[in-house]
C-alpha cells in the first residue's frame, strides 16, 4: 500500500502524478487555464501538448507557465512538442494564429512531481 503524507516516518516523500485532457482550443482573447496549483509545494513536471487542429485552419497553441508565455514554444496544428520545468505553479494555454473562429483539439498531458 502506498504511503500517503508524512504517516511513514521519512523527512521526504517524493509523489509523481500525471494528468491528460482534451480540450477544445479557440481564438479566444484570454487563456484558457488548464490547471493551478493549490498547494504549498514546489511542483515539477513535464508538459506535453499535441496539437490536432487542421493544419493552415486550426489554432496554433502558445503555452504559458506560471502567467508567462514560454518564449518560443508554441505547437502548430499537426505538431507535438514538451517541456520539462521546475516550480510550475499554473499551466494555461492560449490559441492563436488560425482563422477566426476556428478551433482545434489539443491533447494536454502533463507531469506533477513534488516532495513533501
Amino acid at each position: 500500500m502506498a504511503q500517503i503524507g508524512s504517516c511513514n516516518g521519512e523527512q521526504l516523500v517524493g509523489v509523481n502524478d500525471s494528468v491528460c485532457l482534451t480540450l477544445e482550443l479557440d481564438d479566444a482573447v484570454a487563456p484558457t487555464v488548464v490547471w493551478t496549483d493549490v498547494t504549498p509545494y514546489v511542483i515539477n513536471g513535464t508538459i506535453m501538448i499535441e496539437n490536432n487542429g487542421i493544419v493552415g485552419v486550426g489554432q496554433d497553441a502558445a503555452l504559458s507557465v506560471n502567467g508567462t508565455a514560454i518564449a518560443d514554444f508554441v505547437v502548430v496544428p499537426g505538431e507535438a512538442r514538451s517541456i520539462t520545468l521546475d516550480n510550475i505553479n499554473s499551466i494555461s494555454l492560449l490559441g492563436s494564429g488560425g482563422e477566426a473562429g476556428a478551433s482545434s483539439s489539443v491533447n494536454v498531458a502533463f507531469s506533477l512531481n513534488y516532495k513533501f
